[in-house]
Order: C-alpha cells, then structure tokens, then sequence
C-alpha cells in the first residue's frame, strides 16, 4: 500500500473567497484535476467537501494524498558542478528562468537525478514552503527535454497566488514547436488526454480522458516540416506533444510520441539529418510566459531563445 501524509490547513484572511479546489493545487503544487480528486477525500470543519467551495476565514481543512518517497539528490555531490539556468528576471518574491534540456523539474515517479529545485538549493536560492519539500517553488511544469520559460517562487504568498492564477488560465503560455509534415495553418485540437493503460510514462487520446484543448498557427513551413507556434487552453500532461502527434504531425525530436524516427526518415540532405541527430530531445520550446506578478500587480512579459541543437536544425532546413 502507497504511503500517505494527511495536511492541515487554517484559512487566514488572504485565502478568504478561493475555491477550495484552486486553494489545494496552489498548497500541494498539483493540477487543479488532481486537486479536485483529493477534495473527495477532504474535509472542511469535520463535513464532507466541495471543490467549488469558497473558503471561510477559520475553516479548517484535512486532506489526505499518497506520498511517494522523493529522491532528493546531496547538493554537494552531483548537483555541484550543475549551473544555475539563465535567468531571466528575479526579485523578492520570484524568479524566471530559461530551462534547459535535460532538467527535471522536481521529484517524481521513474526519475532520478538532479532536478531544478535541486539546483536552485545548490545555488543558495531560496524557495517558498507550500507543498511538499521536493516540489519547493514550484507552480508549473515543463516535460524534462522541453526548453524555454519557466516561473518560480520564492515566497509562499507568491505561490499560492500565482499558483491559482495558473490553475484558473490567467497566464499566457507560448511555445515554438517544429513537427513533422506541414498542418494547415491554423488548427485548433480538440480531443480528450488519458493516461495510457499500459506505459504509465505516456499519455494518449482517448474518449475517457480529461477536456483537452490546443490551438496553434503556421509561423514557417519546409517541404517536409514546419514550424508552429502554439497555444495552451488547457494544460494536461504532454499536451502538445500528443495532440500533434495525434493529427498526424508530431513533433520533431519526439521519441515518445513518434517524432524521432520520422523526421530522420524525412531528413532531405545529410546536412539536416546531422542536425536532427544533434537534438538532445523534443523540439519544443516554451517561448514567452506572460502573467500579472503575484505581489505587485505588473503585468509581467518574458521570452527565451532557442537552445542552440534548436537553431541548428532550423539553420540546416533553411541552408537545405
């Protein structure tokens, strides 16, 4: 049986009038669909619980979710020789990063290593307490072989805030995707995400999954690839990276989901086959992140440059 930690929370006045559901993904650092799930074991003042609930100063709430042991890496061992990621703007109250390949960004099931909360501990970083220890600062996600721009915490009243501005789509998410073939040029998907039944590691469309939406535009085409940028309306677990595969155009680099052997069968020169067998991992990259900042209010606007194994392939496409 799966261990398990039970959490208590006090309300105080600066949560007074979140929902429930938003309040927990914000503590636990989960989805808001992983929330909802644990609300159904939840209690507030010893009665049974609503995910659309608004909160009461004083309400007390118990919750119960299953801790799987976090592999936590010694940051004066392996973490020591791992730079700190671009930054791209820090203060007080958070941090922005541009995340390179290869990087987890916190403990989870079949990964091992170094992960970006551990990096920032090693760099004397200091990150804010909601939710669990592994997960410190943490209020979004990029897959480990996904560039580009990432927020992060410092302080748990910019947590829970920008968490929920985050589990309510108030943040505006950007990403630059090559694929393989040539889309039309704007689509929009529409089609439910499920976990697969038998890889656990993957995800997949399916008729029982959760609402699932990506919309995306034709920014440069090649004869046998094309450059997309794309758009979030939900954000499921490797939503772009499914749902472009499942029209037919998955992306480039993409070895989960299709994309690695094709786009090498579909290379025109050997020029542009060299530069796909440099990608370190998917090409997607999370561009721009645009949201309000969780203190002061400023509308906040940020991109990323491409990672270099990125450029390549691009600069071999248009040499072709």
């Amino acid at each position: 049986m799966s261990p398990s930690v039970t959490h208590e929370y006090l309300i105080e006045t600066e949560s007074v009038g979140v929902r429930l559901d938003v309040f927990l993904a914000a503590q636990l650092n989960v989805s808001r669909g992983r929330a909802q799930k644990l609300v159904e074991a939840a209690t507030v003042n010893d009665a049974p619980a609503k995910s659309s609930q608004l909160l009461k100063t004083n309400d007390r709430i118990f919750v119960t979710e299953s801790a799987a042991p976090a592999e936590i890496v010694n940051p004066q061992s392996s973490i020591v020789n791992l730079p700190l990621p671009e930054v791209l703007y820090e203060d007080d109250d958070l941090m922005v990063l541009n995340k390179p390949r290869g990087v987890v960004i916190h403990a989870g099931a079949g990964e091992t290593g170094a992960t970006l909360v551990d990096i920032l501990r090693a760099n004397s970083r200091v990150l804010s307490g909601v939710g669990p220890a592994e997960r410190s600062g943490i209020v979004h996600r990029l897959d480990k072989d996904t560039t580009g721009v990432i927020v992060v915490c410092k302080t748990d009243e910019a947590h829970w805030k920008l968490a929920a501005d985050f589990a309510e789509r108030r943040v505006q998410k950007n990403y630059l995707a090559l694929v393989c073939g040539v889309p039309p040029k704007l689509g929009r998907v529409e089609a439910p995400i499920f976990r697969h039944p038998r890889d656990r590691k993957k995800m997949m469309v399916m008729r029982e999954g959760r609402p699932s939406v990506t919309e995306y535009s034709l920014v440069r085409s090649w004869q046998k690839y094309a450059l997309l940028d794309v758009d979030l309306l939900t954000g499921r677990t490797h939503q772009i990276r499914v749902h472009l595969s499942y029209i037919n155009h998955p992306v480039v680099g993409d070895a989960v989901y299709g994309g690695y052997k094709r786009a090498l069968e579909t290379a025109p020169n050997q020029d542009v086959r060299k530069a796909l067998q440099g990608l370190k991992g998917q090409a997607l990259h999370a561009a721009s992140l645009q949201f309000t900042h969780p203190i002061t209010g400023e509308t906040m606007q940020f991109e990323a440059p491409l990672p270099p194994d990125f450029n390549r392939v691009l600069e071999a496409l248009d040499a072709e």
